[in-house]
């Protein structure tokens, strides 16, 4: 257990480092790839027959594939566009930012609130739907008779409304910089958010949902919508890669 935090420790400084160096197309690029990964595996996951006892991460409910395979075909048109459309080449000046430097808002503290209120909020759409999504077990057992599907899609959309919000006011917060460093917050802001792995959450909540210890509350669609919450990640991922774009 130790050596697996180490590794995931060392990986997010590493992510977050190749983000201050310049490196942010590649490295925004892997880990939307990383959405496309995690929606190709629930997809290919949901293909096994319920129980299976050929795999022990089988599901115990059936469920559709295909709106998993379709976010995945989604994320990875994201990523063409991401390289092909947004193909500049980045070039590390050595103001810390990428050559150009593009424009920038003079560095305040409405930025740094915008930054720690988009935190504080992603981490309150996180929290807040879980209330929702995983009720106590006396919960559990009232809403299992009544409409336990619409109350986890209440929850899946709350979480994806929220974490929009928060994305947006992350990526205004990234237009400060000084004149000396011009990309400061826009290195600084992803750096910050992959170290603390705030771009896998989407993964997270589809896990926990399709995991869930109650049979009867696991919804697979409901569980890919929870995923398809890398939309607004990638979005936000792919602004803040254009924003580095030198100005014509």
């Amino acid at each position: 257990m130790i050596v697996r935090i180490v590794i995931a420790v060392f990986i997010s400084v590493v992510t977050g480092v190749c983000y201050l160096a310049g490196l942010s197309r590649l490295i925004s690029g892997l880990l939307i790839g990383f959405g496309v990964l995690a929606a190709l595996f629930f997809g290919i996951l949901f293909l096994i027959p319920p129980g299976s006892d050929r795999a022990s991460f089988a599901v115990s409910v059936s469920g559709s594939s295909w709106p998993f395979f379709l976010l995945a075909l989604a994320l990875m048109l994201m990523i063409v566009y991401l390289f092909y459309y947004l193909s500049t080449p980045e070039v590390p000046d050595t103001d810390g930012g990428t050559a150009g430097g593009g424009s920038y808002e003079p560095l305040c503290s409405s930025h740094l609130q915008l930054f720690g209120g988009g935190v504080l909020f992603y981490l309150f759409s996180l929290f807040f739907p879980a209330v929702i999504l995983f009720p106590s077990d006396d919960a559990a057992q009232s809403s299992a008779t009544r409409h336990p599907e619409i109350m986890a899609l209440i929850g899946v959309a709350v979480f994806i409304c929220g974490i929009s919000v928060s994305l947006f006011m992350l990526y205004k917060s990234t237009k400060g910089g000084t004149p000396d460093n011009p990309g400061l917050m826009r290195t600084a802001v992803p750096a910050l958010f992959t170290v603390f792995h705030f771009d896998k959450i989407p993964a997270l909540a589809a896990y926990l949902l399709i995991y869930s210890t109650t049979p009867e509350l696991v919804f697979p669609k409901i569980a890919a919508l929870a995923l398809a919450a890398y939309i607004p990640v990638s979005l936000f991922l792919i602004n803040t890669v254009s924003s580095t774009r030198s100005k014509q």
